[in-house]
This record gives structure tokens, sequence and C-alpha cells, in this order.
């Protein structure tokens, strides 16, 4: 069993190719109609959804976010029943003075990321890093595994 987003852009992934268009046709229409101010940019998860790599090795899966901007202390990291939960915040910078925005095209808001483990992840040595605007997350997988092989009986 590999890891497995199971929401993105707030939306369930699905490997049925129509859902999965016309999620990605939803996705676009948000960032189109996002750039004309008929939503607010705080409202949107869709917007603040973190790139993600999903790595592994003998012993560990490491998963990537994109995080830039983002303070480690607005960022939490959950597992529940197999799901590995992120959430997070990124406030926002301004400073209050007279200056009028002219163009806006960074967002601020919160943003989440939810993943379903492997049943071979060791949820219990999970480890989470903020380096250089990247939350690497490194999940130990488990010595021991549940697959075994069953002898066919009879003839």
């Amino acid at each position: 069993m590999s890891l497995l987003p199971v929401r993105r852009n707030n939306r369930a992934v699905s490997t049925d190719p129509l859902v999965q268009l016309q999620n990605d046709v939803n996705d676009l229409f948000d960032r189109v109609f996002r750039g004309w101010g008929l939503y607010d940019p705080m409202e949107l998860r869709s917007v603040l959804t973190p790139a993600l790599d999903i790595e592994e090795d003998d012993q560990h899966y490491y998963l990537h976010l994109d995080v830039p901007g983002v303070d480690r202390r607005d960022i939490s990291v959950e597992v529940d029943n197999g799901v590995l939960t992120i959430s997070g915040e990124k406030r926002e910078e301004r400073e209050k003075n007279s200056r009028r925005s002219r163009s806006t095209e960074r967002y601020y808001g919160r943003f989440y990321r939810e993943i379903s483990l492997p049943q071979d992840a060791d949820v219990d040595q999970l480890k989470a890093e903020l380096k250089r605007g990247v939350l690497t997350i490194t999940v130990p997988k488990t010595a021991s595994s549940n697959r075994r092989v069953i002898q066919v009986q009879g003839e």
C-alpha cells in the first residue's frame, strides 16, 4: 500500500478520469475568478493547498510540502486513524501604512492536506521539520509487516 492523498484542493481525489477532469476544471475556475475579485482569498482553501512530493526508501516515507512564509508555530501535524493531516495558516505580512496596493498575487489564510498512511507506517516515530519554506515529514516504516504467504491446501 502506498501513500495516497485523500483530498486535494478541498476535493476528494479519485482514480476516475472524469471525476479528476471535473476537479481540474473546478480548480481552474477557482483560479480564474479569484483574480476578478469574485472570491475572498481567505475563504479559498484551494489557493493555499501546499504542493506535495512523496518519496520513500527501505526504512522511511518522506513527505515534502511547500509552505513558504509560514512560521513553524502556525503549522499543525496530526495523525488520526491512519490519516496524516497537515494544517496551518499563512499570516498576512503587510504593515499598516498609507500605501495603497496596486497588485496583490500572494495569498494568506488557512491551508490543509490529508494523506492516507500505509499500514507499515510507524506513526509513533513520525518527525516534522521546517527548513527554508519546506516542511519535511519523515514517517518510519515498521520493522514487521502484516504480509504473509498462505500455503494452499488440497489437491
